[in-house]
């Protein structure tokens, strides 16, 4: 009896080939035009503009009141309240203790709420295609990845994996901390003690860890986690000295007789304005390690970022891949800015999955993987995403502004006079400690 002969596997180099001879024979693979990355930086750069105008509006608000109530007026855009997480963070512990919205901070609250939805229905699409921080990441990271695919492979390597060794090293030293600090095992006074001092050798270990170990035994991959631990530290720490340890009647304190809270957002715009050496250097220093380590800030250090991944892993849609259909090039794994190995898996389950469609778009079969719900019963196109996702997000800042729920009880006048006298102690934030009034 004769043998069929088995087709022989496509290597690598072959399937750019394989994909250019075959697509008018078996229609099967994808047309090129308009796609879910163009649509994507659209929805991006309509966000970076709103964004954009907000800030605007809201400097212009405070030269305003810094004037005494003189010249042009703007009144302030609550959507300035996305840029204090951690008052987001407290509202929320305030709304499911005392069941209202804080009149302080109220379109912080609802925004981040807002957040958590969109995460528990559409993943972390709000980090692909909303977050502003998101977009300026992706920007750099594109912008040097053409730079550094002018370098040498070995160099443009090195300069890709340094970033995120030494993001290793110093989440070897101070995720254990972090840790320590959650359990009480430690406290902040405890920094003042020379112990620490003497734990210096170890602080050097710790970072020469991942640049001195053979690849064999620590691997990039296992830097990539490592570094991936500390924003995960990060949540757990605010959470722990927040949602659980914060007494309801502290933050009815905070948000009645704390003068900090009501300026936090002119606070918040000094930071920037009036930015100390210190600051500018660790901005500087992360803008431009973006432009080597795909999405810097977004995998190793937003705490929110890993809450809303963790919301994912309830969400019913997820991206699926047909084992079937697939020709295992590996282009869905080279897309993702995010590191995930998309081409192992069947599913992808991951919590640093931001939903951004890259490796749909990527794969040259029709099918082999897209976005679907739970059981792979039901395509989920990148359109009809978009829209889901923003009208959502939308729907719920609009109904919250309807209900009353969405501009600061804090009024003009109050904000004349407490930015007359911002300079006053009691506007001071000292480790966690407020000044009453």
């Amino acid at each position: 009896m004769e043998k069929t002969k088995q087709p022989k596997p496509i290597t690598a180099s072959a399937q750019d080939l394989y994909i250019e001879t075959n697509k008018k024979k078996t229609g099967k693979y994808k047309k090129s035009g308009f796609n879910s990355q163009k649509l994507r930086w659209s929805v991006q750069i309509a966000f970076f503009i709103v964004v954009l105008v907000i800030g605007w509006q809201f400097y212009t608000f405070v030269k305003y009141c810094e004037a005494g109530g003189k010249g042009f007026y703007l009144p302030r855009p609550p959507g300035v309240e996305s840029f204090l997480p951690i008052s987001a963070l407290m509202g929320t512990k305030y709304f499911f203790g005392t069941g209202t919205i804080n009149p302080i901070h109220p379109a912080g609250f609802v925004i981040f709420g807002a957040l958590l939805l969109t995460a528990l229905f559409f993943r972390r699409g709000f980090c692909g295609w909303i977050c502003p921080i998101g977009t300026i990441s992706e920007w750099e990271w594109r912008l040097g990845d053409w730079f550094l695919k002018k370098l040498p492979q070995r160099v443009s390597s090195l300069m890709r994996n340094i970033p995120t060794r030494f993001t290793a090293g110093l989440s070897l030293i101070f995720t254990p901390i972090i840790i320590l600090l959650i359990l009480e095992i430690i406290t902040m006074e405890s920094f003042k003690s020379p112990v620490f001092r003497y734990l210096t050798p170890a602080y050097i270990l710790a970072m020469a860890l991942p640049f001195v170990v053979p690849g064999k035994f620590w691997s990039d991959r296992v830097n990539d986690i490592i570094a991936r631990a500390w924003k995960y530290s990060i949540l757990a720490f605010f959470i722990q000295v927040i949602i659980i340890k914060m007494p309801v009647a502290q933050l009815e304190v905070m948000y009645t007789r704390v003068p900090f809270i009501r300026v936090a957002d002119v606070k918040m715009l000094k930071f920037f304005t009036n930015m100390s050496g210190m600051a500018l250097f660790v901005i500087l220093a992360f803008f431009i390690i973006s432009l080597m380590n795909k999405n810097f800030w977004c995998r190793f250090f937003c705490p929110y970022g890993a809450l809303l991944g963790i919301i994912a892993y309830a969400s019913s849609m997820r991206i699926a891949r047909d084992t079937e259909r697939c020709i295992d090039c590996g282009k869905c794994t080279k897309a993702c800015a995010m590191h995930i190995l998309v081409e192992k898996k069947k599913h992808v389950l991951t919590h640093e999955c931001v939903a951004c469609y890259d490796c749909v778009n990527a794969c040259p079969v029709n099918g082999a993987l897209d976005m679907k719900l739970v059981g792979d019963r039901k395509k989920i196109h990148y359109g009809l995403y978009a829209i889901m996702l923003i009208g959502l997000y939308v729907a719920i800042t609009n109904t919250a502004r309807a209900a009353g729920h969405w501009y600061t009880k804090i009024s003009g006048a109050e904000y004349i006079l407490r930015i007359s006298e911002l300079n006053n102690p009691k506007y001071l934030h000292k480790a966690g400690q407020f000044e009453t009034e």
